[in-house]
Parts: structure tokens; sequence; C-alpha cells
């Protein structure tokens, strides 16, 4: 019989041994469970519009609101991917990117804060420059931030960056402050792939667990594009990464949280190929697995969208509802869990202009139109010149994609989005408006 030689076992006791060592706090905790979703009441609603107004009356009903403004300044030229949180003394924080083109090398992360329904001037919050000094890892372009806060009071940023390539070879930075924007710590680098610790990208809210971690919805698009849940430690250590299903077609998760155990998720459409449609997948162990994808009814032109859930258990979605192009925003919801949509209300449309594109005196007169609405901003001539040229390139194509939308403690609705690739636009509306249209 031959002798087996301890050099030749070692090796693999040590793979064992360390396996075991990595998921030895995950053998002895309980499973994670989701924190459940804040719920809002009418009271809720009503006391915050009588606050904001001034009034002290308790009985009366809040008129219905929806309000615009443009958030950023006419420099860069073009801005993309806002997210938006809402801070606990009532402010909101908005982050998006901004340069010359998406992926030139002078992109910037930029941010605003909302206070008494007026925006800050925009200020710098990360460079390429400041990134590569914090990590010590080389950055050559910027991508798409996500704000929150925390379970525990803090303020995140979790932003991409690329050293080399394209966005498949993207990695994820934090930037986090203790004390609600005013002042940050350095950023770091997330490890959430075990060899080159690349191709993740980041789009969607986050959801929170009991024990105080993260679940921040993230994706990767190496070789194929797959939803993954990452999930970190109050400290920004990433615990663990769950794949949401498997294809070359999902990415940008969206996650509704129902009960500890159950939620949704609801994804993007990234392949070229028709038909597209959004995709869905739930689980029922708090995101430690997840069901096979599935196409929704809801169409999809390979761009984001963005979702929550109602207090009655609907869900309520803004998204492109186009086989093609991003000539339309929508407001849609759902009452069988994401399965089946109807619209209730347009926030963007051009599909006047599908087949026959605008010339530049058409397009002016379109475009003037829009100016009427988009509330405060930047001077109409800078926007109007801004627009032109981001939109005109070959043939004025109108596009209002990404959008981020959210639920701050009074109840009221906030969206984000980028409004022709020229500047980001937010729209805040009230729970009067949106009943009426249900």
């Amino acid at each position: 019989m031959k002798r087996i030689r301890p050099q030749t076992v070692l090796p693999f006791i040590g793979i064992i041994c360390l396996t075991l060592w990595a998921a030895w706090p995950a053998l002895f905790e309980p499973p994670p469970r989701f924190a459940p979703p804040p719920l809002f009441t009418a009271q809720t609603a009503q006391t915050s519009e009588t606050a904001e107004t001034g009034k002290t009356s308790q009985t009366a009903l809040p008129q219905p609101l929806l309000e615009s403004a443009l958030i950023n300044q006419t420099d860069p030229l073009r801005v993309h991917a806002a997210s938006i949180a809402a801070l606990p003394d009532g402010r909101l924080f908005a982050v998006w990117f901004g340069g010359k083109r998406e992926g030139s090398t002078d992109v910037k992360i930029y941010a605003a804060d909302y206070q008494n329904r007026t925006w800050s001037p925009q200020r710098v919050l990360a460079t390429t420059a400041q990134t590569t000094a914090d990590t010590g890892r080389f950055a050559r372009k910027l991508g798409n931030p996500v704000a929150f806060v925390t379970p525990q009071g803090e303020l995140w940023v979790v932003y991409v960056s690329v050293a080399l390539g394209g966005w498949a070879a993207s990695q994820l930075n934090l930037i986090t402050s203790p004390d609600m924007g005013k002042s940050w710590r350095p950023a770091r680098r997330l490890v959430t792939e075990p060899f080159l610790n690349i191709s993740t990208l980041v789009k969607g809210y986050p959801v929170f667990f009991e024990n105080g971690d993260i679940g921040l919805p993230v994706y990767y698009e190496m070789a194929g594009k797959v939803g993954e849940l990452l999930t970190l430690s109050p400290q920004g250590e990433v615990r663990r990464v769950t794949r949401m299903g498997y294809g070359p077609r999902p990415l940008q998760p969206i996650v509704l949280v129902e009960t500890p155990a159950r939620a949704i998720a609801l994804m993007r459409d990234g392949d070229d190929l028709p038909p597209h449609r959004v995709w869905r997948t739930e689980t029922t162990d708090a995101g430690q697995h997840w069901s096979p994808l599935a196409a929704t009814d809801l169409p999809n032109p390979n761009s984001a969208l963005s979702a929550l859930r109602l207090e009655d258990g609907k869900l309520l979605a803004v998204a492109n509802d186009v086989e093609n192009e991003r000539f339309r925003l929508s407001l849609l919801l759902s009452a069988d869990d994401g399965w089946h949509w109807r619209v209730i209300h347009r926030f963007e449309d051009k599909e006047a202009f599908l087949q026959n594109p605008p010339d530049k005196e058409t397009f002016r007169a379109s475009l003037s139109q829009d100016l009427q609405s988009l509330g405060p901003g930047p001077d109409p001539e800078a926007l109007a010149r801004n627009t032109e040229q981001n939109l005109c390139q070959t043939r004025c194509d109108w596009q209002y994609d990404y959008p981020y939308l959210i639920r701050a403690g009074n109840g009221d609705f906030h969206l984000v989005y980028t409004w022709n690739r020229s500047f980001i636009r937010h729209l805040h509306f009230n729970r009067a408006w949106l009943e009426e249209k249900l």
C-alpha cells in the first residue's frame, strides 16, 4: 500500500482549516432577518404637511403636492446616476457623477443638500485623485454613487471606480460621514470578489437587517450580468455576497422587503435582444436564497428602474416602460407583487417625436415649453444650451433615465433622475397627489 506523504496532505488540510475559519461565524450565528420597512400613516403625512406650511391644525387634509427642481449647475456638461437619501433632521442629500461625458477621466462625484424646499449649490464629493490617494489603488474614472443612512446613524456613499478598461473592470469604494455630510472619512475599497476584486457596480437602495447589517444590491458584469446582494457589517466590512439568479440579462436589482424573511427583487433587462422586460426574483429566507428569475409584463429598454413598497403592500415603480430608447418615464403600480403593472402617471413622454425626430427649430420650441415646468434651476439660456449640445449630436433624441425613488420620514416621495443627459431633476410629491393618480 502506497504511503501518503505529509507534504501532499498538508496543503489540503490547510485549505480545509482556512475554509472552516472563514465560515466559523456563519455556522453559529442565526440566519439574518430583514428589518421591516417603515410604515407611513395618513396622520404622519398630514402632520408633516401642516408642519411645512406652518399651520397648527391636525385635522385638515393635506393638499396634493407636486414640485420640481433641477439640482445641479451647468458645469459639468453631462451628469448621470443620481441617488438621494433622507437624513434624520429632515434634509435630503443627493449625489451623482458628472464630467464631459460618461466614462471620461474628468468625472467627479457631486453632492447637494435639500432644505426648506431649496437645493444648495453643488459641491465635489470625490475625485479620481482623491480616491487613488485614499485607497492606494489607481482610479482613472468614477461612476454610479449610492447614498444612504445606516441604522447606526451614519451617512454612507458607495461609488464605482475603474482603473483600466470599461465598467466590467469596476470596483466599489466607500466613504462615510459620522455627522451627516459635514465631514468625511477617507475612501476605502470594498473587497467584493476573492481574486481580482473587479466588475462589481452599484445602483439600488440598500435594505437593512435586524442585526444591523446592510444589504446593498449590486451587480456583476464580467462575462455576463448577474444581480447580487452584498451584505456589509455596520463597520462597512463585506460579510457575504449572494447571487440573485443567473443569466446574461438581469442587472441593477431593486430589493423590496415585505416581511423579516420575504422580499422580491426587480431587475433591469441588460440584453440587447427583445423582448425587453423587467425581471423578478424573490427570497423567503431574508436573502440567503433567491428563486429562478422570471419576466414580468413591464417593458424595459435596458434601462434602470426604481421601486418601493407602499403601506398596503402594492408596489410603486418609476421606469422607462417602453421596448426601446428612453423617451418616456412613467409612474407605475403593481397590485400582485411585481408581476403586472399599470401606468398611473407620465412624468416625461416624447413619443410624438419617436417616428419623426425633430429638427433644431422644432426641438427648441419643445424644449422651451419644458423649461417652464422644470422649476428652480440654472439660467434658462444656459440650460437650453447644455441640453441641445448633449441631445443633438446627430439628431435630437430626448432621454429620461436612471430614476431613484425614496420616501422621506414624513411620508413624502422624492424622485431624482437624469434629465436629457444634462441635469438631475428632482420631483417631490405627497401621498395626497399619489391618491389622485390611484
